[in-house]
């Protein structure tokens, strides 16, 4: 890797699409006699771990509403949603695993381990470790820039 930290970045950014890459299509073959895929049990995990609604399930995956209700439609097809109207809110429609969802997600869960093993198998414990906190780091919101007074160099 190159000493100049803007190529790193680039090349770090490249490396972690790779990874991303073959990681869902792993995980995604793996998911496919389920008639799932990585963005169903992404979903299902976040649900399984609290969150309820559709409108939270965008705001955390940072994605589109209509491609979530796609996913939702997905899962409640399979049976492994429910949608329950909030007594809250009327708009607001609230989401549960069912049990057969609890069921397919353990199912899932074995093959997203046994896919995430096989992908870092060269890298030890505290070295993945070390690659969470790093990337958890970099989830950090960034400040908002202040504005630059006088003309900006070129």
């Amino acid at each position: 890797m190159s000493d100049d930290s803007g190529q790193a970045s680039i090349e770090v950014g490249l490396l972690l699409h790779q990874v991303y890459t073959l990681a869902t299509q792993r995980l995604n073959d793996a998911l496919r006699p389920m008639n799932l895929a990585s963005r169903h049990v992404t979903v299902m995990f976040l649900i399984r771990d609290g969150v309820e609604t559709q409108r939270d399930l965008v705001a955390r995956l940072n994605t589109d509403k209509t491609g979530m209700v796609r996913v939702i439609d997905d899962l409640d097809r399979l049976g492994y949603v429910t949608r329950t109207p909030s007594t809250l809110d009327r708009r607001v429609t609230l989401l549960a695993l069912t049990t057969d969802g609890e069921d397919a997600l353990r199912t899932a869960q074995q093959h997203t381990k046994r896919v995430s093993a096989e992908l870092f198998h060269a890298v030890s414990p505290h070295e993945l470790g070390l690659l969470k906190s790093i990337l958890m780091r970099t989830l950090t919101p960034i400040p908002s820039p202040q504005p630059v007074e006088g003309p900006v160099p070129t």
